[in-house]
């Protein structure tokens, strides 16, 4: 039985789910999805955001069957101990390649536009340092961590926003020319962007209220995600041409560094200066939900312990690639493992479900 104060709001939840979500990728996105689907990325990146929907509907509908249960206690119900113990390892390794991918990508930015000379191991072991001592305590405190730090991305927002100053329209047109195959594409490509809502596997039995406060604030939170992604990424396209697009790795970062203030200069400083913290919040939430995932592969109900292994792990991970071919080698395997666990798994657990009619029905959340 979880207590009352360790229990969140559908508010809280939703701010989690977002802060998950909004991490590194964010600044490559626009490159990496105009790759396919040219100056309709933007549309590209909305359709993303419907896979996501209905992804986190699937979590959601999976989760709701058994009210007071986190994943990994009602998982050995659906498959049995032995192949539980499988997909508990499968998401474990996703978790820790995902954080540790996140951390890599963080430190090839920070290396190149702010510490060129500081030793990555210096700044990945200071970021999870800082990750290990929000990760070792409860949800609600994490969530609580994340609520007070959710206002900074509307700064990043305000920020982009003065870059509608050098927008050229006419880039954004004509829409749909690309084409609805590379649009698909594209929107295949934004995915590692949206991936985060899988946290409501570990959140659901914390949040206070019916099932469907559940269901809407994911809902709102991807929403949400989804809307400033497609900003973002419409908004490189006004201002960058196809051609800088494809020869630019972080496009925003280039657009904030062009633009010139009154008051203070380089604000691609103070953007990445924000960026930062937001990271910090997604690694938070990853090294939580890997922990909670090693943990449970042990059979243990605390992760604190695990908290600090699990960072030593990740660490290793992250600051062993020395090139972009490495890091784009990590992305292909992250990709394969978010694919198996995040869209096959859960759609299967949740049909297994369903078809052996398993649930935890004395307790079953309605509304």
């Amino acid at each position: 039985m979880i207590a009352n104060k360790e229990k969140i709001t559908p508010g809280q939840l939703m701010v989690l789910i977002i802060q998950t979500q909004f991490g590194v990728g964010v600044l490559f996105l626009p490159s990496t999805v105009e790759a396919k689907a040219l100056n309709d990325a933007w549309l590209a990146v909305i359709l993303g955001g419907v896979v996501a929907a209905a992804l986190l509907l699937v979590i959601w509908a999976l989760a709701r069957r058994f009210p007071g249960m986190f994943f990994f206690e009602y998982l050995p119900l659906l498959t049995g101990k032995p192949l539980g113990k499988i997909i508990n390892v499968a998401y474990s390794v996703m978790f820790i390649a995902e954080c540790g991918l996140i951390l890599a990508q963080f430190a090839d930015v920070v290396r190149d536009w702010i510490f060129s000379s500081t030793p990555t191991w210096m700044i990945l072991g200071l970021i999870l340092a800082i990750s290990v001592y929000m990760a070792v305590e409860n949800l609600r405190f994490i969530t609580r961590f994340l609520v007070l730090t959710f206002i900074l991305i509307f700064v990043l927002i305000l920020i982009a926003l003065y870059a509608y100053r050098e927008a050229e329209w006419l880039y954004a047109l004509p829409i749909g020319k690309t084409g609805f195959l590379n649009i698909l594409e594209g929107s295949a490509l934004s995915m590692n962007s949206f991936y985060g809502f899988e946290i409501l596997l570990f959140a659901f039995p914390f949040v206070q209220g019916s099932s469907k406060s559940v269901l809407k604030a994911g809902m709102y939170a991807n929403l949400f995600s989804t809307v400033v992604y497609a900003f973002l990424v419409f908004t490189c396209v006004l201002v960058f041409t196809p051609l800088e697009l494809k020869l630019i790795p972080q496009p925003i970062l280039y657009m904030v560094k062009a633009l010139s203030f009154t008051v203070f200069e380089r604000a691609d400083l103070y953007f990445l200066a924000i960026w930062t913290v937001v990271v910090l919040t997604t690694v938070m939430a990853y090294l939580y939900m890997a922990a909670k995932s090693v943990s449970s592969l042990f059979g243990k109900s605390r992760h604190a312990g695990t908290v600090p292994v699990v960072a030593a792990m990740i660490w290793i991970l992250a600051i062993y690639p020395h090139d972009q071919d490495m890091i784009d080698l990590m992305q292909r395997i992250v990709s394969a493992l978010t694919t198996l666990t995040l869209v096959v798994l859960p759609t299967l657990l949740l049909g297994i479900s369903y078809i052996r009619k398993i649930e935890r029905k004395e307790q079953v959340q309605k509304g």
